[in-house]
């Protein structure tokens, strides 16, 4: 008995409402808090000798647009696109049929998404793929981990609709 329950919990996170919930629950809050943990420690501005002015001045650059990026988009989520799905799914279960959304719709998800995956590689790209220097300030250390721990959030978070959530939507 205990399995069908685990298989029914299952099945219902793996619904596209499911999805969203676990992406709104435990996705947007953790990548947030990275974001918010950076900010504070790059708008300090003590990157010392860690590193150049001009590098500091540009991982800034970078990881304020790129804050920019996954603030707006997961706007756009929770206000938008979540709403849109978890509304035709209900539609769906009452047989009116429909798409969950339309291919324009999908196609900008995807290029917001490039757009953020392509920030964080410059910022890989920046601090050396975060090779975390034993000279550096404890601080920056953290701050350099952080960045690291935000990417991995941020490519898990896209994968889990990349590969669950859209193809089941899309049908694909």
């Amino acid at each position: 008995m205990l399995t069908n329950q685990n298989d029914t919990v299952s099945n219902e996170l793996l619904t596209p409402e499911g999805l969203c919930i676990l992406i709104l629950k435990d996705y947007h809050p953790s990548i947030t808090d990275s974001c918010n943990k950076i900010e504070t420690f790059i708008l300090s501005n003590h990157f010392g000798k860690d590193i150049s002015i001009p590098l500091s001045e540009l991982v800034h650059l970078i990881f304020m647009k790129l804050n920019d990026e996954i603030k707006h988009f997961f706007l756009k989520e929770s206000g938008i696109i979540f709403p849109a799905i978890k509304k035709n799914a209900k539609n769906k279960a009452a047989k009116d049929g429909g798409h969950f959304l339309q291919p324009s719709a999908l196609e900008s998800i995807h290029q917001r998404q490039q757009v953020i995956t392509n920030l964080l590689q410059k910022l890989r790209h920046l601090l050396q793929d975060y090779n975390i220097q034993p000279s550096w300030h404890k601080d920056w250390r953290e701050c350099v981990n952080e960045m690291f721990q935000l990417e991995s959030k941020v490519y898990q978070w896209i994968h889990i609709e990349g590969s669950l959530l859209y193809p089941k939507i899309t049908g694909k």
